[in-house]
């Protein structure tokens, strides 16, 4: 038998294990060199490394390839060199990006194969890359925003408060009562002749078609005769030829016999037109006095521009609906928008408003523990109606006027071909609103995703901690292009 182990033996060997065990444990999270496997090197550079580091797990479609090997700073970039394992093949179109295991996780290097032939060999570089978005950057752009468009609403409130202004603004607004009045009668007083032209244009058709049908075997038998005649003249072409020669000798005989009675009306006519050159008779002086040809010309000119401001008038329907985060009801907005000028409009429109009035009323309950006095709040949604004088320059609009039934300014700043803009509102300078110590201040973003159709997203009543809240909406905009054709026909407002 096998003598025993002696416990000292044990413990060294289970020592010595255990060191073992350690040591493979370090150089497998140390990621050694003498552990690592085989692959290529490959090289790439990014503008900011956005805390990668040495060591940092290379993926490619999410599963691990490979590690970062040396970090280095070279003419103001970094420079990335890595290692690939080396039954993964990059491409020349292959991509690189910074990348997190989920929201608060580890960054990581992302690779993309890509196909494009050439294969990448060792040493070569990854020239495609995805750099990273600056957060702190883009909120420090949306902070400066948001100053310029507060010192834009203060300069506003500032440059309107006198009373030069406010009688601008009253006449602004008598002017467009007085054009929605005439818009309205316009289209209740052409609506029934609309009607009767479509009518007639259809009964046009359908008479078209009829009488097509009902003759369409004599239309068929014209057609065959023009296609004989088109024979019969290319096989009798010397006999028609002949008989067109001998008509034309007929003619210049009788030419010949007549040629005192053609004299006579000659001089007669060169007798006419030589006292009408004089400005004889009635004829002469229409033709000679200047006034006519200044009435025409301005008759012309005059119908030239009507049709030159009709041709540039612009309609614009926009109906858009609101979600309200702080009463988690809707808002409907419904606008008209008249552009006789690409730089001046006009924006006409009716707002469901869920906060449209609000009631306070105070209730006293009385119990064996005393007597209580509570605060209840009623809110019930109305219609408020919007009516702005809009001008715009570049990029920018300036817009004043009545906004959901009281005093407001507003302002826009387009990005993107128009596709989308910043948009910022102030209104209720008064304070009407309930339990309101600033005026209403609506700021936010709208942009197309389609041709007519946008969505707007944004923070409403800044200033009132009580009514503040977030919104997200849909909106569609229509273009009228028959409706301008029907303002042309309204009569012009004095400004008296």
């Amino acid at each position: 038998m096998m003598k025993s182990l002696s416990t000292e033996l044990k413990v060294g060997l289970f020592a010595v294990f255990v060191a073992a065990v350690l040591l493979f444990m370090t150089f497998k999270v140390g990621g050694l060199d003498w552990m690592r496997k085989e692959g290529d090197i490959y090289h790439i550079h990014f503008r900011d490394v956005a805390g990668l580091d040495e060591k940092t797990k290379v993926k490619v479609a999410g599963v691990d390839a490979g590690v970062i090997e040396r970090i280095e700073l070279k003419e103001g970039e970094a420079e990335l060199t890595v290692r690939v394992s080396k039954d993964i093949q990059l491409y020349s179109d292959a991509s690189a990006s910074i990348r997190a295991s989920g929201l608060l996780g580890d960054k990581y290097l992302e690779i993309r194969t890509g196909s494009l032939k050439p294969q990448l060999k060792n040493g070569d570089t990854i020239m495609y890359v995805l750099e990273t978005v600056d957060i702190d950057d883009m909120v420090r752009k949306l902070s400066k925003v948001s100053e310029n468009i507060s010192r834009l609403a203060e300069s506003l409130n500032e440059s309107l408060g006198t009373e030069e202004a406010k009688r601008s603004l009253k006449e602004t607004v008598l002017n467009l009562g007085a054009i929605t009045e005439n818009l309205n009668r316009t289209i209740t007083s052409n609506d029934q002749k609309m009607g009767v032209v479509l009518e007639n244009v259809s009964t046009l058709t359908a008479s078209l078609n009829d009488f097509i049908e009902k003759n369409r075997e004599p239309l068929t038998a014209t057609v065959d005769n023009l296609k004989d005649f088109s024979v019969r003249l290319k096989n009798e072409g010397p006999d028609l030829i002949s008989n067109l020669n001998k008509a034309t000798a007929d003619l210049r005989a009788m030419v010949e016999e007549n040629r005192p009675v053609i004299k006579s009306t000659v001089e007669s006519l060169n007798d006419i037109t030589s006292k009408v050159s004089k400005g004889e008779g009635s004829l002469g002086k229409l033709v000679q006095d200047d006034r006519l040809y200044n009435s025409v010309t301005r008759a012309a000119e005059g119908v030239e521009k009507t049709i030159s401001a009709v041709d540039r008038f612009r309609t614009f329907l926009t109906f858009q609906g609101e979600y309200l985060t702080k009463f988690d009801e809707a808002k409907g907005y419904f606008y008209l928008t008249l552009q006789p000028r690409p730089e001046r409009y006009y924006i006409l429109g009716v707002v469901s408003d869920p906060l449209g009035r609000t009631t306070t009323t105070e209730k006293t309950r009385t119990t064996a523990s005393g007597t209580t006095k509570e605060k209840e709040v009623e809110t019930e949604k109305r219609l408020e109606f919007t009516a702005q004088y809009a001008m715009r320059y570049k990029d920018a609009a300036l817009r004043l006027g009545i906004t959901e039934n009281t005093f407001g300014v507003g302002g826009d700043l387009f990005f993107h071909n128009d596709r989308g803009k910043l948009t910022a509102d102030a209104w209720d300078f008064s304070n009407d609103e309930e339990d309101s110590k600033n005026p209403h201040v609506k700021v936010g973003v709208n942009y197309f995703v389609f041709k007519k159709v946008f969505v707007s997203a944004g923070v409403d009543n800044i200033f009132n901690s009580k009514w503040r809240g977030g919104y997200a909406g849909l909106g569609l905009r229509l273009e009228d292009e028959d409706f301008k054709y029907l303002l042309g026909t309204l009569p012009p407002i004095s400004a008296r």
